[in-house]
């Protein structure tokens, strides 16, 4: 491998000016500028990025940890992470935890052991105490997708509340009166997940609309498995719902899986909708109706952010909340009390 001496033999300086030239730190004449650059190029140097990087305890190399790299969602978080990323010059880990908290908390460890200049969680889960002391030791981090609540951590987040809020509006002004709602199984754990059922209680709630618990799971997981399987469970009620609000489009696809599967026809018979928007929702047979989150601006802010606080930025950390918004496509539409739904 060729060396920083050997560029310098070969373009006749020193290796102190070799280095000033890599680094741009110091002044180098134009001449011996381009004398250096051609040897560079002559003997096609690569600068050892990770030895500088020990030499000057810093790194241009930032880590993301996610949950469930299958997830088209935070796929997409991801991108907006990466390009911001790119166009400032740092390369980027990804780690996926499959969503094992021992996973995560190693991966976060094993990113500052190797002198990373910052780290983005996206969906932390149950992070917090492995959080605290590299948050104690100022070490930069930003979480996306959801809340850690009692840490002092820069965050950026959809307005889960109202984005709930907006699906179960829209099923109202559908003419819906029992909506059935796939929560999945981390209610206890996840504050985005706790402020959806809010945001359905209380837009229920304000219509003058009793709570229907066993209208409400909260055993399934965040797949089309498990949205397949809630709607087995809340589609054989001897009083089913009109409309399904699914707390991510994954469910919502299961969801619409199994109502097919069991003659049971969308829209006509069964309203679906579902959380995030991600691109397949709009190729479904009917079109998914849903809740967009803005995904790849979610990555871009909290990369922005953590890029401010490794330049030195110093201020309270923040919570910064986007707006969600409804997508309207063919798998709601107004309530029919069809036939089909008796013995579902």
């Amino acid at each position: 491998m060729t060396t920083i001496k050997d560029v310098a033999d070969q373009a006749g300086v020193s290796i102190a000016t070799v280095s000033r030239v890599l680094n741009q730190n110091r002044y180098v004449s134009p001449e011996l500028n381009e004398r250096v650059r051609k040897a560079i190029a002559d003997l096609h140097y690569e600068q050892n990025a990770l030895a500088r990087n020990l030499r000057r305890s810093e790194s241009l190399t930032l880590g993301i940890i996610i949950p469930d790299s299958t997830n088209p969602f935070f796929a997409e978080v991801a991108r907006g992470i990466e390009e911001v990323c790119f166009e400032n010059g740092y390369l980027v880990i990804l780690c996926n935890t499959s969503e094992d908290p021992e996973k995560a908390a190693a991966y976060l460890t094993a990113l500052r052991q190797n002198r990373v200049a910052g780290v983005i969680i996206v969906s932390p889960g149950e992070l917090q105490a492995e959080l605290r002391q590299p948050l104690r030791a100022k070490y930069p981090i930003v979480v996306a997708d959801r809340l850690l609540p009692g840490l002092q951590v820069d965050s950026v987040i959809s307005d889960n509340y109202v984005g709930a809020e907006q699906a179960i509006q829209h099923l109202l002004m559908l003419g819906h009166r029992r909506v059935g709602v796939v929560v999945g199984n981390h209610l206890e754990t996840r504050q985005t997940i706790k402020d959806r059922l809010d945001g359905v209680l209380m837009t229920l709630s304000a219509a003058g609309l009793p709570i229907d618990e066993a209208l409400i799971d909260t055993e399934s997981d965040y797949t089309p498995e498990g949205g397949y399987e809630a709607a087995c469970v809340l589609l054989d009620r001897p009083n089913p719902p009109t409309a399904i609000f699914a707390f991510n489009d994954l469910i919502g696809f299961g969801v619409m899986s199994y109502a097919y599967q069991h003659g049971i026809r969308v829209p006509q018979d069964l309203s679906v909708i579902g959380f995030d928007d991600i691109k397949l929702a709009a190729f479904m047979n009917p079109a998914l109706t849903t809740i967009a989150q803005p995904k790849y601006e979610l990555g871009r802010k909290a990369a922005e952010i953590l890029l401010e606080r490794i330049h030195g930025e110093v201020c309270p950390p923040q919570t910064m909340i986007l707006p969600t918004r409804l997508v309207v496509r063919q798998s709601t539409a107004q309530v029919c009390y069809a036939p089909a739904l008796n013995g579902h």
